[in-house]
């Protein structure tokens, strides 16, 4: 059993940093990755929908920017849900780390085994 969790948690730790990515962007690996019922509370207080996000990362332009991430940890809610928390930052010009984040995320194992980003949270850090 340890070694399943190390492994679901290595995965969902790359699911989570893709969408920081390249992938960020694309429409069917959106659509795959955020469940139906998909909500995010932004580090700025807004809420959205998966529709929401969907919309605004698919017309995203691509940025310049990094986002980097570090310290995470994940529980088990039980065999089917885990929460996976971190924190992400970005490096300005002068190499320093700005915009940090504490995120949060639950993630729901499928019906076709696959897991998919159910809610996800981030707090700004204070500086």
């Amino acid at each position: 059993m340890v070694q399943e969790s190390v492994a679901i948690f290595a995965l969902l730790k790359n699911l989570e940093v893709s969408l920081h990515g390249k992938k960020r962007n694309n429409a069917d690996w959106l659509n795959m990755v955020l469940h139906d019922d998909f909500l995010e509370i932004s580090k700025s207080g807004y809420v959205y929908t998966k529709k929401d996000i969907f919309d605004v990362l698919t017309a995203e332009i691509k940025t310049t920017f990094q986002i980097f991430s570090k310290d995470f940890s994940m529980t088990f809610f039980d065999g089917n849900i885990a929460l996976l928390t971190y924190q992400s930052y970005e490096i300005d010009r002068t190499g320093n780390p700005f915009n940090q984040a504490l995120r949060s995320s639950i993630w729901q194992l499928s019906l076709t085994y696959q897991w998919q980003l159910r809610f996800h949270q981030g707090t700004l850090m204070p500086v």
